[in-house]
């Protein structure tokens, strides 16, 4: 019966039956028989198991200690050892981890020799690809499930060293999985991936992975990949710039999944830092800026503060930039073809400054403050902040004034996290530098000042030391006002 079934075509209804008829367990019986009934069980059950319903049946009768018993076993049949695998690849996959790796009372397995067991096969120059892939996939699955898997599996059994070469595979499969596997394990130990990604052909193989659109979790997890790797591997970034990664990353931007685009945007930190001024403008030039203004606008919250904090990176620069062309001999000529930015006081470009305003991001990063989600209107203030330098705050000051920028970071003092109100402190300090800021926002400012100020003395002082300092400039130039109005 069991040869006969093994040799039908069963679709899913019909696997279904069988589950529901209860073959499950005596399947497993013979699994514990000679060579002949362990081979033909275990292809059946493997069949079964490609149903979900058939996962917690096999779970419940007992069937997975067996079958990781026999995975675990030195010296079986090649056959025998890919249909196991293949069972505990389908039982750990679709979301599923480690829910169904239990003994017939639900206690869950210890899954550490497993996981060890399934990096080992990978080592094994004598396995081959019909037990690695569906170990790789098990692995994945299982992975994907607990992060404290994922740690188990880089420090005890050296994961990142064992699934580093099969970049390399011949198999294709084997290959994806093994870019999954590293994005998971790159959390946890990063310095190995640059070292091995810097020899040569690696870093193309891994910019072939961030092209290929057709493998939506394979591009996310390879840009996922690069964006755990430390930003301070300068030549990882020159080396992605040179080879085409950084285009790639910013076509994700473009035409990925959301999930992708967040991993996007986290790789792209290490292009965008402002003591990189020519990796900075290779950025804007590739056209990202758009790309970060249009994802201040999508549902994810994620995207939209990663896409405000980037701004900010490529704005912190804009001052300095826009002074350039304030030089003298050529700027009266300059002055009278383009027209002054009111920000930076200079001639403003996206492409040459990377002035948010000539780009057009205000409205959108003062929406951000508006939706009071801390993440994003945490980053949305950051960002502003950079249209206000402290030695010459007046202009940025004006520029958040007539964009109605002020009286939501006002706001923020009253529905905040205490690390966003430090930022909205931060940027009130330098907004109420200005007289003219203070008669137009200080009476409004007062109230949730004091409260900040007032608050219990066993609290944290950092705040209370904050608001006070802003309060003091609203008093200045409040008394200043008063002795000018009285004479």
């Amino acid at each position: 019966m069991v040869k006969a079934l093994v040799g039908l075509e069963l679709d899913e209804e019909k696997i279904k039956l069988l589950g529901e008829e209860g073959i499950i367990p005596p399947l497993l019986e013979m699994a514990s028989g000679n060579i002949e009934s362990k081979e033909l069980s275990l292809f059946a059950l493997f069949k079964l198991s490609t149903f979900h319903g058939n996962k917690k049946l096999i779970a419940d009768a007992g069937g997975v200690p067996l079958i990781l018993k026999l995975l675990l076993l030195p010296h079986i049949l090649t056959t025998i050892t890919a249909n196991c695998a293949e069972i505990l690849a389908n039982l750990s996959w679709s979301g599923d981890g480690t829910r169904f790796l239990v003994d017939e009372t639900g206690t869950r397995l210890e899954l550490q020799p497993v996981i060890a067991h399934l990096l080992a096969l990978q080592e094994n120059l004598h396995v081959r690809d019909i037990v690695r892939r569906p170990a790789l996939r098990a692995l994945l699955g299982i992975c994907l499930s607990e992060a404290g898997l994922v740690k188990s599996a880089v420090l005890s059994a050296s994961g990142v060293s064992v699934v580093l070469p099969l970049l390399d595979d011949a198999n294709q499969e084997i290959r994806e999985l093994a870019i999954n596997l590293l994005f998971l394990f790159s959390q946890h130990e990063p310095e190995g991936v640059v070292e091995y990604l810097l020899k040569p052909r690696r870093l193309e193989a891994l910019v072939g992975f961030l092209e290929n659109c057709d493998k939506n979790d394979v591009q996310m997890a390879a840009v996922g990949l690069l964006a755990n790797l430390p930003k301070s591997e300068t030549s990882l970034t020159e080396k992605l710039i040179e080879l085409g990664g950084l285009k790639a990353i910013i076509n994700i931007l473009r035409s990925g999944t959301m999930e992708a685009k967040e991993n996007a945007l986290s790789a792209l930190f290490r292009f965008t830092d402002p003591t990189n001024l020519k990796s900075q403008h290779i950025v804007v030039e590739l056209g990202a800026y758009p790309l970060l203004i249009d994802l201040l606008k999508v549902d994810s919250i994620t995207a939209k503060a990663r896409a405000a904090a980037l701004i900010g990176d490529l704005s912190m620069r804009s001052q300095e930039l826009s002074a350039e062309f304030k030089e003298p001999g050529c700027w009266c000529i300059y002055r009278a073809r383009v027209p002054v930015c009111q920000a930076h006081g200079g001639a403003c470009s996206v492409s040459s400054t990377f002035c948010l305003l000539q780009a057009n991001a205000l409205p959108d990063l003062i929406q951000l403050l508006r939706g009071k989600e801390h993440a994003t209107a945490y980053e949305a203030i950051q960002t502003l902040s950079t249209l206000v330098p402290e030695e010459s705050p007046q202009r940025g000051a004006n520029v958040l004034h007539e964009s109605d920028a002020i009286r939501p970071v006002i706001e923020v003092l009253s529905w905040g996290s205490e690390s966003l109100k430090a930022e909205a402190l931060g940027l009130l300090e330098k907004v109420f530098m200005s007289k003219e800021m203070v008669d137009l926002y200080g009476l409004i400012a007062k109230s949730p000042l004091m409260r900040l100020t007032g608050r219990s003395i066993y609290e944290d002082g950092h705040l209370q030391r904050k608001a006070s300092r802003v309060l003091l400039l609203i008093e200045r130039y409040s008394r200043s006002s008063a002795s000018i109005s009285w004479e």
